[in-house]
């Protein structure tokens, strides 16, 4: 009997702890509903725990005043370490019902319901093995049944909630779901988001969209084991089986991480193998050096450093990260390029970029889990058995308390420091906009003259940057402060067991120094773990954001068995096109257009018809959702994207260069062109002059985005990349718009011989520049309300074209530009109906 009794004892604490935490992360793994209580419940539940944690802190003083009074008394071991390991067990119970307002009642229902039954059997068997004369006086048996009967009251009311279909009406905040409202975005009572089991690190509007989806796609896949089985698609980048050289320094990474563990462990104990045989040559007076042992920690020592496996584990760390660095950041610059036009215009391009840098955050998260994490809650369970061997049970009570104790108070003081250390960050980031805004608006604060003022509001941010800054780090410090206060006392308080163990000559001097040498090694981790689930939730948020965006699909993809575009003649129709971004707003209503090869056709209206769009949906950067675009008979979706767009050239009416070389930025459209080319397509574009007088020639960097440029200079710039491509389709978007009446008629003449033989689209708003096409097209709101040449045009009875050029001319040119000039030159006519058009503005 006596033995079943010491065995409940022993696994008593145990049991109802593991049974908790399993079931609670369990619980977390597939995201079970939290249940809702009142106020009134939950002021119940935690007084039945309250009394149940002081039942057993009050057996724990009634056996330390007992050893006190009574010389010879000794507390039974088995007793002892029950109400301490319980004491541990419920003062988290009783803080977990504290401070959370939505509960997992499995796991509480559960360990209640294993309390009662050990403490319901234990009290029954020290009833019935004591006298009966004796069980009124024995104040632990009294204790004890305090203890059971207040657990029945628990779990009876633990049992009516659980059973209960809802919660008790409420009219406070505590009516939320676990991932209700929130998951469609929608702020909680309080005005913070939260998201269940994720905790809101550092919160920022960047974070905010990636968080929801973050909730979205937990909820969706039921927890986080399905939540986590989304990232599997980066382990064959991670590590990679067909690469030797990476699985090599995986496994080397794996050995070192077990024997490391092993070293942390013989290390500590051999210098107190060295101490208890100094001890036994020093009474002995022997005068034998323990060469041998002294030899083995120096070893031991030498392996575990830096200067031993440890660099070699650098390596392959090393080795490691950057494969996987390059092997995920490359597979999402790949894809980033791949995604359509709708992606990219409506992206910020921080957030892309940062999605796109997020491969070292993805590192930083399985280096957490599996080489930082992993070890230490293995190292825990090791330094638990250890000191027991190296003492008794009562140490590893004192280093489990202080181990359990340090966690909670970092976890409190860093979601204490969550909103300001949010502030910080918000103060932070305005501090850099400020002065991102100010250099790359210069010339306009030079402009209005405010220097001084926009130096006092940097300065301004910089305060309020301190200022936030102070008001976090003193709560971070606090708790570190708190947490190396408790360590110092945890650490006392051992040492002073391991005294009181050695005076009495139960242990060795040698155990002591073996403690002390341990003791770096077990509490330097507590501090990684009380703060890693913060880092993990950032490196979740990271790698959630590089996975929304290798999971974003490009709208525009080529079919299964596309094949390359071959142009013939450059015949294009558009059948009854039909475009909408969105479908309450049109923007191409049924155009038909026929389109034969070498012709020029021209789009002119007024801003926003949808003459942009026609070229985009023409160079596929949208699919249309109606109708169909054929060139020479192919449709355009049944072709390859990178087929249709080799054959097609465009200057855009805001050419954007890269901050190279001019010659760098000519040659994109032509990789391998060689300086003639590159020369002869500058002269053609009427550009090869300017170049030549820059200091540097065709070697001069054009600046960020080509703002050391003129819009002339850039605008010629992107023609003379699209002559030396030499393509067989042409478009011209206001190709001519920065363009100097001087030198237009040049490049008009540059464009006659760019589009011969070729199939050319141009938009224009200034109509002198389109007078020869053979097609002139009038958009309005998505439609083609006018076609034909320009004389025919202007012969349609209150047409629209004729009212645009009535606009430009201002009535000055009453006869076609060829009938005004006689004799004239194109070239001379273009010249001069910009000028007046100029004029009339």
């Amino acid at each position: 009997m006596y033995s079943i009794l010491a065995l409940l004892h022993y696994i008593h604490a145990p049991i109802v702890g593991v049974y908790y935490l399993g079931a609670y992360i369990f619980s977390l793994c597939i995201l079970q509903k939290a249940r809702l209580l009142s106020g009134k419940r939950r002021s119940s539940i935690l007084a039945f725990t309250i009394t149940i944690l002081a039942a057993y802190i009050a057996e724990v003083l009634y056996y330390i005043i007992q050893s006190v009074c009574q010389r010879n008394y000794e507390a039974p071991r088995y007793s002892a370490i029950r109400c301490l390991g319980s004491i541990l067990v419920w003062s988290l119970l009783a803080y977990m019902l504290w401070s959370s307002k939505s509960l997992r009642w499995h796991a509480y229902f559960g360990a209640f319901t294993l309390h009662f039954a050990i403490e319901t059997t234990t009290s029954l068997i020290t009833i019935f093995s004591m006298p009966e004369t004796d069980r009124p006086r024995d104040l632990p048996l009294i204790i004890c049944c305090i203890r059971a009967f207040a657990s029945l009251l628990l779990l009876l009311d633990a049992f009516v909630i659980l059973v209960t279909k809802q919660a008790e009406n409420s009219t406070d905040e505590e009516r939320q779901s676990l991932l209700g409202k929130q998951a469609n975005g929608q702020a909680s009572a309080n005005g913070n988001r939260s998201y269940g089991a994720v905790r809101p690190h550092v919160s920022s509007n960047d974070d905010k969209d990636v968080k929801e989806q973050q909730a979205k796609r937990l909820e969706e896949e039921g927890g986080w084991l399905g939540y986590l089985k989304g990232f599997a698609i980066f382990l064959p980048y991670l590590f990679p089986k067909d690469d030797w050289k990476v699985m090599a320094c995986l496994g080397i990474r794996l050995v070192h991480m077990l024997q490391e563990r092993v070293l942390n462990l013989l290390t500590p104990r051999q210098l107190g193998i060295i101490t208890t045989e100094l001890e036994r040559a020093y009474q002995t007076k022997s005068g034998v050096m323990p060469w041998r042992d002294i030899g083995l920690w120096v070893l031991f020592s030498w392996i575990n450093s830096n200067a031993g496996l440890g660099i070699i584990d650098g390596i392959a760390n090393l080795v490691i990260s950057n494969s996987a660095y390059r092997r995920i950041t490359i597979l999402a610059y790949e894809h980033l390029l791949g995604l359509s036009t709708d992606f990219h215009t409506s992206k910020d391009s921080g957030e892309v970029l940062k999605a796109v840098e997020q491969a070292s955050s993805l590192n930083k998260l399985i280096e957490m889990v599996l080489f930082n994490i992993a070890p230490i809650l293995l190292d825990l369970v090791v330094a638990l058995y250890y000191v027991t061997t190296l003492f008794d049970a009562y140490m590893a009570f004192i280093v489990l308390f202080m181990g359990a104790a340090y966690i909670a108070i970092g976890f409190y003081f860093t979601t204490l420091s969550q909103p300001k250390r949010r502030d910080y960050v918000e103060k932070k980031r305005t501090e850099s906009s400020t002065v991102n805004e100010t250099v790359h608006n210069w010339q306009t604060v030079v402009y209005f003259n405010r220097l001084v003022f926009e130096h006092n509001r940097y300065a301004q941010n910089i305060l309020n940057t301190i200022s936030a800054q102070y008001s976090y780090y003193f709560r971070f410090m606090g708790g570190h402060a708190a947490q190396d206060l408790l360590t110092t006392f945890g650490f006392a308080g051992a040492c002073v067991f391991g005294m009181s163990q050695i005076v009495t000559g139960r242990k060795p001097v040698g155990n002591l120094v073996t403690l002390i040498m341990y003791w770096r090694t077990m509490t330097s981790p507590l501090y990684r773990l009380s703060t890693s689930y913060q880092q993990i939730s950032s490196a979740l948020i990271d790698a959630e954001r590089l996975l929304q965006l290798l999971n974003t699909k490009p709208t525009v993809a080529d079919q299964e068995g596309a094949k390359n575009l071959v142009v013939h003649t450059g015949e294009v129709k558009f059948k009854d096109v039909n475009f909408h971004y969105d479908v309450r707003k049109p923007i191409i209503r049924g155009a038909n257009l026929k389109v034969a090869g070498g012709q020029t056709i021209a789009f002119v209206g007024e801003t926003g018809g949808g003459k942009s769009t026609m070229l985009k949906l023409l160079f596929r950067f949208y699919d249309v959702t109606g109708g169909s675009i054929t060139i020479d008979g192919q449709d355009l979706r049944s072709v390859t994207q990178a087929s249709l767009r080799d054959a097609m050239g465009l200057v855009p009416q805001d050419p954007v260069l890269f901050n190279q070389t001019i010659r760098q930025n000519i040659c994109y459209a032509k990789l391998d062109a060689t300086d003639a080319e590159i020369e002869d397509a500058c002269r053609a574009a009427a550009i090869h002059d300017d170049i030549v007088g820059f200091p540097d020639g065709y070697n001069a960097k054009v600046g960020e985005r080509g703002v050391r440029l003129s819009g002339g200079q850039l605008q010629r710039i992107a023609i003379a990349r699209v002559l030396l491509k030499n393509p067989k389709i042409v478009m011209l978007d206001e190709a001519t718009s920065a363009i100097d009446s001087s030198i237009e008629a040049l490049i008009q003449q540059a464009f006659r011989k760019l589009s011969e033989g070729r199939t050319t689209f141009v938009i224009a708003h200034r109509l002198s520049t389109i007078v020869d096409a053979d097609q002139i097209l009038v958009v309005k709101q998505g439609e083609i309300i006018e076609r034909g040449k320009h004389r025919e045009l202007l012969q349609i009875p209150d047409g629209k074209y004729a009212e645009l050029w009535e606009n430009q001319t201002a009535g000055h040119l009453s006869k076609t530009p060829k009938e005004e000039i006689g004799n004239k030159g194109v070239n001379e006519i273009a010249t001069v109906d910009t000028d007046k058009s100029r004029a009339a503005a």
